[in-house]
């Protein structure tokens, strides 16, 4: 039975909004969750009412800046409280787990950011809890939500692309190198996790991965700074992901291409309105070669609501369609779309991560298969 939103809250006319964490990717979606308001209005319209993090100074001076009814160094505070209907977890992935379990216990949707948990037996679990306490929830992967990569969907979905045979994506930067010059080297998450986001969008616009061959490099951490992944998709095809916080000059070099038997399609996140598209049917009437196609119409998808065409949209767009879907669901007190990622994708990522992972270190294939419930 889920949660019927409101039940014990001070607001009746009002999401209450509870964050954890204070970074940039939380600023992100406080940001979103206003915009929804001011884009398309819900039935609900919603309230930022409490942020937590671990520095006094820091927590309050965001919760003054992004309009957050008040602040705690305690993040149980927040998600306890009756006039927070809804948790976003934006702390570093070490700490999901525990604020995520705390959330479902009280019944509250969740919009956990990405990666779910830091390895596969915690994503799982998260997964399973929310499957019992039966609330809404929802992993960041937002990239699903630019309105170029959802016409990507929609052409491979409908077949226009033929059977897919290869599918390539790159995401380069050069972050940890440049913050080696003010901090010593780093461990925590590594690039493996850290670019989860090219597992999603494989699994997302293709197919489970079947098999992995991966390796991995470390640079300027006592992690994965690099990694390199051939994975086996269903019908003989291939993926290769590759993805380096250690690529000097990049700074969000994020290219994804998918080839099929009847077309192609490639799509560049530093170009991100753009979808480049090639129709085989093309090349026999001799008008071969990619169109370059704007995607700005308001029949494009994830453009309802936003300007008229021409007018491009950008990365934190796709921070508020993700909001937008999510609290629509909460509202519905239903499971998010099949466009947003639930918690059963952020647990099947992890178990691709892991094989990426395995592979590298024992220098052999692994198998990438999920336990199911």
């Amino acid at each position: 039975m889920r949660r019927v939103l409101g039940e014990g809250a001070s607001t009746r006319d009002r999401v209450g909004i509870g964050l954890i964490g204070y970074g940039w990717i939380a600023r992100a979606h406080a940001h979103a969750a206003l915009t929804v308001d001011h884009l398309a209005p819900l039935e609900r319209r919603v309230e930022l009412v409490a942020v937590a993090g671990r520095t006094p100074e820091r927590v309050a001076a965001f919760a003054a800046e992004l309009g957050f009814s008040r602040w705690s160094t305690s993040w149980r505070e927040v998600v306890e409280s009756d006039d927070v209907d809804v948790v976003i977890v934006a702390t570093p992935v070490e700490a999901h787990a525990e604020a995520v379990e705390a959330a479902l216990a009280a019944g509250k949707p969740v919009l956990c950011e990405k990666p779910l948990a830091a390895d596969v037996e915690e994503s799982r679990h998260l997964w399973l809890l929310a499957e019992q306490a039966g609330v809404t929830n929802a992993v960041g992967f937002n990239y699903r939500y630019f309105p170029a990569v959802g016409l990507m969907k929609e052409l491979v979905d409908s077949g226009r692309l033929g059977a897919i045979r290869h599918y390539r994506a790159l995401y380069l930067q050069d972050f940890a190198v440049l913050d080696t010059l003010t901090r010593p080297s780093h461990g925590g998450a590594g690039a493996v996790l850290e670019y989860v986001h090219l597992v999603d969008m494989l699994r997302y616009l293709v197919d489970e991965p079947e098999g992995v061959s991966a390796q991995t490099s470390a640079f300027v951490s006592s992690v994965d700074d690099q990694f390199a992944a051939v994975l086996e998709l269903p019908g003989n095809a291939t993926a290769t992901l590759e993805a380096s916080r250690c690529a000097l000059g990049w700074k969000g070099r994020h290219r994804v291409e998918l080839n099929g038997s009847d077309g192609s399609v490639w799509w560049d996140m530093e170009d991100p309105n753009r979808l480049h598209v090639f129709f085989l049917d093309d090349e026999r009437e001799g008008v071969g070669g990619f169109r370059d196609v704007l995607v700005t119409n308001p029949d494009h998808p994830q453009m309802t609501g936003w300007w008229p065409p021409g007018h491009v949209v950008g990365w934190d767009s796709t921070v508020v369609n993700q909001w937008r879907d999510f609290l629509a669901a909460v509202l519905d007190e239903r499971e998010v779309d099949l466009r947003q990622a639930g918690f059963a994708d952020g647990y099947r990522a992890a178990v691709v991560c892991e094989a990426i992972l395995t592979s590298a270190r024992e220098g052999r294939r692994v198998a990438s298969e999920p336990v199911e419930a």
